[in-house]
């Protein structure tokens, strides 16, 4: 087996080549109705979008494997700060205006 470094630009291509997968499926859908409604046979166009349907789920494979040989790769920050350990208090500051400060102690000098 072949070792295979991704990077993010190999995730961004990989979403870019199903966007374009997914377009092409949907143009032959369309297409395969228009020749339902004229009455025309359709087999060939099927069996096309049954490949397109095939080359799409295995570019989405491919993608699902990039996004979890990324996900392993990265070491993501933790999402909350750590917490404090018990016994230590932190001094919870709050900003205040100077004009508030001497309303509030009106025997403070400036």
């Amino acid at each position: 087996m072949v070792s295979t470094r991704y990077h993010r630009k190999d995730l961004k291509l990989a979403r870019c080549h199903i966007v374009k997968a997914a377009h092409r499926i949907a143009s032959q859908e369309m297409l395969i109705r228009k020749l339902e409604l004229k009455g025309s046979p359709a087999g060939p166009a099927y069996e096309l979008l049954d490949r397109l349907y095939d080359n799409h789920r295995r570019q989405f494979d491919r993608l699902k494997l990039i996004e979890a040989m990324l996900r392993e790769s990265m070491v993501l920050p933790p999402l909350r700060p750590p917490r404090p350990q018990p016994g230590k208090t932190t001094a919870h500051l709050r900003l205040v205006s100077p004009a508030a400060a001497n309303r509030e102690d009106p025997d403070r000098l400036p």
